[in-house]
């Protein structure tokens, strides 16, 4: 994916993007990574980078908020990642009414989120992640699953993947993921350093 000079850039998602949003809006994670890359290694452009991730957030969630948040910018490039808490709510159920998100209604919600990016030209999936390293391991497993309906639904709609789940695995051949994420899914400082590696790569910034 090829940058061009005063890109407006959004990144959607939960809280893995929103990472604590303070006041310029850019968070403590990769997209402030991002942010400071592009500072540095394109001096001669200027760009808009929106953090549209808020924490919490399930796929219905973002798609809910989607033209307010993301098509409001008019954006030139969108990075999506969304779907670890559609996976989450199915292990830290506490309210009755909160109803299971199905991996139907899962693709559902993308299918959804497709159609209003169809616009834009330069868009992306990000797959939900886990830091876990045993594979068997159910919440593992699910994410999984999910990321398998994320790259179907990308498929289908032509959009690539940024699979950012085996940048997390390559470090766990070395290193467990709770040294990278205290909870196994909102990375440290070192890992939204490898979600903003695997971004940089993608627009050809690394």
């Amino acid at each position: 994916m090829e940058l061009k000079n005063k890109d407006v850039i959004v990144f959607a998602g939960d809280s893995t993007t929103d990472a604590c949003k303070g006041a310029d809006g850019l968070g403590n994670g990769y997209v402030r990574i991002v942010r400071n890359a592009l500072v540095a290694f394109r001096p001669s452009q200027e760009f808009t980078i929106v953090n549209a991730g808020i924490s919490g957030n399930k796929s219905a969630d973002l798609l809910e908020r989607w033209d307010r948040d993301v098509t409001a910018h008019k954006p030139d490039i969108v990075f999506c990642m969304i779907g670890i808490n559609d996976v989450w709510r199915h292990f830290d159920y506490f309210d009755p009414s909160d109803k299971f998100v199905s991996a139907e209604t899962y693709e559902q919600n993308l299918e959804k989120i497709c159609e209003k990016a169809k616009e834009v030209e330069r868009f992306m999936f990000m797959l939900p992640f886990y830091m876990e390293s045993n594979r068997a391991d159910e919440m593992r497993t699910m994410t999984d699953q999910f990321a398998a309906v994320m790259k179907k639904v990308a498929k289908k709609y032509g959009r690539p993947v940024l699979d950012t789940q085996s940048a997390f695995d390559e470090y766990m051949k070395s290193r467990p993921g709770q040294s990278i994420s205290w909870d196994r899914v909102h990375p440290n400082e070192f890992g939204s350093m490898l979600l903003a590696r695997a971004i940089l790569k993608e627009i050809n910034i690394w």
